[in-house]
Order: C-alpha cells, then structure tokens, then sequence
C-alpha cells in the first residue's frame, strides 16, 4: 500500500511540473474583459466592452383590456348588438440609449422599436379578431431614433411643443407626437430654450379634411422655453404653421381660387409641482400638472386631437369619429383658420409603496368661423373628459391597474354631424404592465 501510494504521489507532481513548464513555452492569454458598470449617465448604464461608449437596454410588455359602451348608430343598419364591446391590445417596447464622452459633451444615441397587436377591436363591426389590418392591427415600428450632440437633435423624436406629464392610461386633450426634426437646445443652468424644424406632414391625419392637408414647402417651427427644478417643471411652447394655400390652389381647387398662403400659429404652457410625499423610497412622488394650449390654424393636433386615445374603436373616441375635425378650411378663395382650445390638470397620489391613483380632467374646444358655418361646412363644439385610476405595484417595475374614463361631447355640432344620438360614454380598461 505505501508503494502504491509513493507511486501516486510521484506520478502528480510530474505531472504538475510537467504541465508548468509547458505553460512557461505558451504565449501570454488575453484577460478576460468583463463587462463594467459605467455611472455617468445614470443607473442601468454598461460600457459596452472593447468601447468607451455606454449603453443602457430597457423596455416593457404590457396587455390591456378595454371595454366600453356601445353607442346607438346614426343608421338602422348596423346594430347595437353587431359591435364588439371589448377589445384586446398587446404592445412591447424596446430601447437602446448609447453615449460616449467627447469635448463637445455627450454623444448620444437613442433608438426605440415598438410592437403591437390590437385584435377584438371595440365597437367594430366585424366580430372577429382583427389582425393585419391597416386600422387595428399589427404595428411594428421605430418609434424614436435620433441623435444628440452639442446641443443638436436629428432624428425622430418627441415634438419639442409636447408637455405632457399626465398619468392616465389613456391619452388626454394634448399633443402627444413623436416625429423627424432638427433641433437645437442651449441650457443655462436649470432653464434650456430649444427650436427646431419638425415634419409637419406627420400631424396630417386622415378624416374628413384629408383634401386639405397641402404639401410641406416650410416645416413647422417650433420653439420651447423650459425651466426643470426641485419644485418641479414648467415650459411655454410656440408653434408657426405654413399654409400652403397658395400652392394648393394651383392645383386646381376652386375653393382656393386666388389665396394665398398664410400662416397658422399656436402657443402652450403646462407646470407640473412636486408635492412632499413619504410613501416611497425610489425619488417618486406626488405631484400635480396642468397645461392649457391655444392654436389658430396650426392644426388640431397640437391641442391633441386626432392623438386623444381613450380606448379602442369609434365606442371610445366618440369625439374625434363623429366630430368635424379641419384644420383650416377653404371658403370663396380664403383660408378660414380653425381656433382650437384645450386645458388638461391631473394629480399623482401615491398612498404606499404599492399604491398609486391618478386623477385628470381633460377639455377641448373648436370653433370655426362664420363663413364656414354659412357654407354649411362645420359647426362649433366642445368635448370633455374625466379620468380616474388606481394601479398595484406587488413588485418593483410591475404594475397592474384599472382605469375608468367618462368621456362626453359638451355640444353637438349641427353641420357635418353624423354620428351616434348618445352624447356620452364610459370605458374601462385593465392594464398589465412589466418594464425592465
């Protein structure tokens, strides 16, 4: 037994030293490089290895589930019982945000994709599950790309004219778009003043004025001026709009025989103030917010409209289905500017840790002139709506939460009207949310 044991032990440390002499002749490995945190920028930030660029990958997959009053068509076709009543929405999200130091500051890169399926849709017709259709049904797209370098923005991004820090599910009275501009911001300190020149042909929308959205020679330009502090935010945002009437006229329109093109304008100003809050533990807080907007022929979709969302199909966008919606409109060789108005206020609460509600009222008005009125083309009218919730947060980053929206159409336009006898509606929606 000793021998056998002598002999184990001689025959191991030949083999070690055998080994490390042959590792002595072998070149040099090359160190595993391990990916590093990188705190520049914030939390979630990694150096992307072999690079001096950071990187953060975030994201969220959401369902939700609306259901809503159907509404008494204006037609003795189509019944109240041939409607959907609850639709289905899936949408999932993903972004990069990339940035590397340089002299002139940070160079940033931002992209985010976006998927979704709408399927069920409510108050549509079709009773099926609606997939692949151009209306409701599969969206795959980039939803922002864009860069930012001393101060410069290209690229598809948020409107520099939004102010939007509502809580709701669904998509107040406010504009609420991301588009292609060029931008530029100078800071001072917490205060930042931007412009930029945004694609103006993207906040078209196909409705009834369709015939009347003229062709972009001038983009929108728009400017902000913002303030960001410990008590909160605040911004004032102006808008010039380029009619292109004169060009639109050479088409052949009789209505514009002999205009010329004029400009649109609009201005909005939103806050948003901290309230003190001792329910959590992660820098969020109470807080409320309010915004109110007013445009003269810069388009009805810088107070919101055409973006309001508060659910799926016409059940739940009475206002925006049913309503003359124009944002200018030719009569005997004028322009006739639309006047739109909108105010929203909101407050954030959060009673726990878990616990969180919001609360928001939401107010649009348009108003045409008398000659369009006259010309039997479109009528004033006002909407309004009221929307509350309360959302669960069991872990962090995972919310489940109910909403009810009570939506109404203050005053029902006469002229060009043909939507349903009912003036109101109540929709709800669960939504289940996990953001990573």
């Amino acid at each position: 037994m000793k021998l056998v044991k002598s002999l184990a032990l001689g025959s191991a440390a030949a083999f070690v030293a055998l080994t490390s002499a042959n590792a002595a002749d072998l070149p040099g490995a090359e160190p595993v490089e391990y990916v590093k945190v990188c705190d520049a920028y914030g939390a979630g930030f990694f150096y992307i290895p072999g690079s001096q660029t950071c990187l953060q990958i975030g994201g969220f997959a959401r369902l939700e589930v609306t259901s809503g009053e159907v509404l008494d068509r204006p037609n003795a076709i189509n019944k109240r019982d041939e409607f959907n009543t609850t639709g289905y929405r899936t949408r999932a999200r993903v972004w990069f945000d990339a940035r590397t130091d340089s002299e002139y500051g940070a160079i940033r890169t931002f992209i985010r994709l976006q998927f979704q399926r709408e399927t069920g849709t409510a108050n549509n017709a079709d009773r099926r599950s609606r997939v692949q259709n151009a209306d409701f049904g599969d969206d795959a797209l980039f939803d922002q790309a864009f860069v930012q370098f001393a101060g410069l923005t290209a690229g598809v991004t948020d409107s520099f004219w939004d102010f939007k820090p509502y809580t709701t599910f669904q998509n107040p009275f406010i504009s609420d778009r991301t588009l292609a501009l060029l931008g530029y911001t100078v800071k001072f300190g917490d205060i930042s003043a931007s412009v930029s020149l945004e694609d103006k042909t993207t906040r078209y929308f196909d409705t009834n004025n369709s015939l009347w959205n003229e062709g972009q020679q001038v983009p929108d330009i728009v400017a902000n001026l913002r303030v960001k502090q410990g008590w909160g935010e605040a911004q004032l945002s102006g808008v010039a709009h380029r009619i292109e009437a004169g060009s639109f006229a050479r088409t052949g329109n009789a209505n514009l025989a002999g205009a010329d093109d004029e400009w649109g304008w609009g201005i909005q100003a939103g806050v948003k103030f901290n309230l003190p809050t001792a329910n959590t533990s992660d820098n969020k807080g109470d807080f409320v917010w309010a915004q109110a907007a007013y445009t003269v022929g810069a388009g009805v979709s810088y107070n919101g409209l055409t973006d309001n969302n508060v659910g799926s199909g016409q059940t739940q966008n009475i206002v925006n289905n049913f309503q003359p919606i124009f944002d200018w409109v030719p009569v005997g060789g004028d322009v006739e500017k639309t006047k739109t108005f909108n105010a929203n206020i909101g407050i954030l609460h959060y009673w726990s840790a878990q616990w969180r509600s919001s609360l928001a009222a939401s107010y649009v008005q348009v108003k045409y002139s008398n000659a369009v009125a006259a010309a039997g083309i479109a009528d004033d009218w006002k909407a309004g709506t009221v929307t509350g919730n309360l959302i669960w947060t069991p872990v962090k980053k995972l919310d489940i939460g109910g909403e009810v929206v009570y939506v109404k159409n203050l005053e029902k336009a006469d002229v060009g009207y043909t939507g349903p006898r009912d003036r109101d509606a109540f929709v709800g929606r669960l939504r289940v949310q996990r953001d990573f």
